[in-house]
């Protein structure tokens, strides 16, 4: 979440004081932009600690962008999805020599596990009690589980608190120069 702080607001309202709806179109402006680059963020941040493509994470990603009454402006980033297949990560070894990786940290042996093909695709499927006991598929968290892994909203937290801030006083120096076109 990007906070916009009173400090900030009072700064812009007192550089930009006799232009119309000066602070508010600046601030509105530099919300979106730096809310557009929340995706981009999240996704790099993630890959960067999950074994997971780029268009799974993205294709679970949603970015929506609103106004409120007031002058109220937000954007937010929500991630949606279920638990998906361990193959969907990394994952090497021939019959019960199974290795997988859900993280970047490397990969774990997976105990009583052996891969099968289930309607045309691999599976890593694994038995909690030994030999004898039943067979279940090996699941891996959500993608909305991974992008809100503390490091990474943290990353991304920064990243667009830092955007906000570049985007803002971009802005206001533009409008100052009589450069705005927004």
């Amino acid at each position: 979440m990007i906070k916009v702080s009173d400090k900030g607001l009072e700064d812009a309202q007192k550089r930009l004081y006799g232009c119309k709806y000066g602070a508010e179109r600046a601030v509105k402006d530099a919300l979106y932009r730096a809310g557009t680059g929340l995706k981009t963020d999240a996704v790099s941040e993630t890959k960067k600690r999950y074994h997971l493509s780029a268009a799974r994470i993205r294709e679970a990603l949603l970015f929506k962008k609103g106004g409120g009454g007031a002058g109220l402006h937000s954007v937010t980033l929500t991630a949606r999805g279920g638990r998906k297949p361990i193959t969907d990560y990394k994952v090497t070894g021939r019959g019960e020599a199974i290795q997988a990786a859900v993280k970047t940290d490397g990969m774990k042996t997976l105990k009583s596990g052996f891969l099968a093909d289930k309607d045309g695709k691999k599976v890593v499927l694994w038995r909690p009690q030994g030999h004898a006991g039943p067979v279940r598929a090996v699941m891996s968290p959500a993608v909305p589980q991974a992008v809100k892994n503390k490091d990474t909203a943290a990353a991304v937290e920064k990243g667009a608190r830092e955007r906000f801030a570049k985007r803002l006083d971009d802005n206001i120096n533009r409008m100052l120069k009589g450069s705005w076109k927004g």
